[in-house]
């Protein structure tokens, strides 16, 4: 098989996904959306890459992307980043009790930002500083180097720790274009925080 077809099945394989997550079951009541479970009591920078290959295959549950994030904070996915427009993300806490069984408990509501799905971008109204944020590229810490693939960061924890982790914003000093500008200097570390 050519470099050519295999790029054409991928790019099938991932409007499909695309196609099959913005489509909303006649039986959900809720437009799609992320799930992130989390390990339990996780506080810390959440790095998802969209776009890199050779990730697991897209979990879905009731037409909801899930992302199981472990402790590093960094998870990879083969789908194109999404926001779901008007949609609210999920958070969960990863419980296991003394006999090994597994629930789900809510992250606190102030300890995330789930107002716009893909985003995660509320906690400053000025504009200055951010928990949550994109940047075009899967590396961190360093200019694109051609590795596959782009990262959404966003920040789990109280509000006085989201304020202390918070990231400057960047902006074009030109008031024309007043675009963010990415500053890889300033990528957070993902993982959870000890």
């Amino acid at each position: 098989m050519s470099t050519s077809q295999i790029s054409k099945i991928r790019i099938k394989l991932l409007l499909a996904t695309f196609m099959l997550l913005a489509t909303v079951s006649a039986s959900a009541s809720k437009l799609p959306h992320y799930i992130f479970i989390l390990p339990d009591g996780y506080r810390g920078w959440i790095q998802v890459i969209f776009d890199s290959p050779g990730s697991a295959p897209l979990k879905l549950e009731h037409d909801n992307a899930v992302l199981e994030i472990d402790d590093s904070g960094v998870f990879r996915l083969p789908i194109i980043g999404h926001v779901f427009v008007g949609s609210h993300d999920e958070f969960f806490y990863e419980h296991i009790d003394a006999n090994g069984k597994k629930s789900r408990v809510p992250v606190p509501a102030n300890f995330v930002c789930p107002d716009s799905s893909g985003m995660d971008n509320c906690y400053d109204s000025k504009g200055d500083v951010s928990d949550g944020f994109t940047v075009g590229r899967a590396t961190r810490g360093k200019p694109s180097d051609g590795t596959p693939g782009n990262s959404w960061w966003l920040f789990v924890g109280p509000p006085e720790l989201r304020k202390k982790m918070a990231k400057p914003i960047h902006r074009n000093p030109d008031p024309k274009w007043p675009y963010q500008v990415d500053v890889p200097e300033d990528d957070p570390i993902p993982g959870r925080i000890k």
